[in-house]
Parts: C-alpha cells; sequence; structure tokens
C-alpha cells in the first residue's frame, strides 16, 4: 500500500476512533475534533519500540503530545490515553496499518483502553481470579492518572496473560458488558 493510501487509512481511523459516546463527559465542544486532528496525523511510525519501556515511553509521549492540542478544559491525562489507546488497538486491528508500521512487534505492550466497561470487566475477572485487592476504586476517564492507570493495566495484564491474549483485546470482551451478557445467557 503507498503512503497516499496509509495517510488516508489513518485518516478515517483517527476520525473512527473518536465518536461522541468514547468522549462522553470529556471536555468541551472541540474535544473530539481536537483529538481526532491529533491522531490522524500523529506519526505511527514513533511507536516502534524494542522493549515494553521504550514501547511506555512512547506511549506516554503521545498521550502528552495529544493533551497539548485539546482544549484547555479538557486537558485530562485519562482520556487522552484513552484516545490513543482506542487509535492504536484499531490501527493494529487494521491489517495495511499494522503492516506498514509494525504493530505486532507492540500488541503485546498495548493497553487496554481504560473506561468504566473495561472496568467492570476487569473487576468481574479479577475477583473470579482473586486479584481484586490490585484493583483502585474505578471513578471515571478523566480522573485517571498515570498511576491509576498503571495499577489497572497491571491487573488487565494479569488477567490477559490468563487468557493467553494480549491486554489490548480485553476491550472487546468488555465493550458494553458484552463479557456479562455473554455470561448471563450460560
Amino acid at each position: 500500500m503507498d503512503k497516499k493510501m496509509l495517510r488516508l487509512l489513518q485518516e478515517r481511523l483517527g476520525k473512527s476512533a473518536i465518536g461522541a459516546s468514547t468522549a462522553r463527559g470529556m471536555g468541551p465542544v472541540g474535544t473530539i475534533q481536537a483529538a481526532r486532528s491529533f491522531l490522524q496525523t500523529c506519526d505511527l511510525r514513533s511507536i516502534k519500540a524494542n522493549t515494553p519501556q521504550a514501547y511506555r515511553r512512547r506511549l506516554d509521549d503521545l498521550t502528552e503530545a495529544l493533551i497539548a492540542r485539546l482544549p484547555v478544559d479538557a486537558k485530562h491525562w485519562g482520556s487522552a490515553r484513552k484516545f490513543i489507546n482506542i487509535f492504536l488497538r484499531n490501527c493494529a486491528y487494521n491489517r495495511f496499518m499494522c503492516e506498514a508500521y509494525c504493530l505486532d512487534r507492540v500488541e503485546a505492550w498495548m493497553e487496554v483502553p481504560l473506561d468504566s466497561h473495561v472496568a467492570v470487566g476487569l473487576k468481574h475477572d479479577a475477583l473470579e481470579a482473586n486479584l481484586a485487592l490490585a484493583l483502585p476504586r474505578w471513578k471515571t476517564v478523566i480522573g485517571l492518572t498515570p498511576e491509576l492507570s498503571d495499577n489497572w493495566q497491571s491487573v488487565a495484564q494479569a488477567i490477559a496473560e490468563r487468557g493467553r491474549i494480549h491486554r489490548v483485546h480485553l476491550d472487546v470482551r468488555y465493550w458494553n458488558g458484552a463479557q456479562l451478557k455473554l455470561q448471563a445467557k450460560h
């Protein structure tokens, strides 16, 4: 795929990653457009990393860069991190973007995008796996700090390892309570 098509794909993925329900309550008018604009133009080559620590530094850099582009009342670490994690996950799920930017090499280090649905799923699975003591109380996405996020991501990592998947994929399992709905049917 040529560079022009990759750019168009990134624009599409950047726009579709952040919808009204994704950003509800996370900032004033203009928040979604600012996030989309950033994601549509960020340099995905910068996400390449050879270690989990290097990936984390690049993810932190992207988070800070997005915060700087958000409206004043939307400069929340938690929402910026969620937006980036959703976008990177969507890029990894796209064959062309994944191949072009070697996202399969960092898939194991990608974070699950945190929100209330994921928190409910993690809490449920953590209770079943006796990991609940490691979980902080869920508040809001905009209330997330790097430290709180790290706690949730650590539990997500443990749950993902038990399920033999990468933690980024837990979002699919927990999206809109999907896992709990499936369990209720059985």
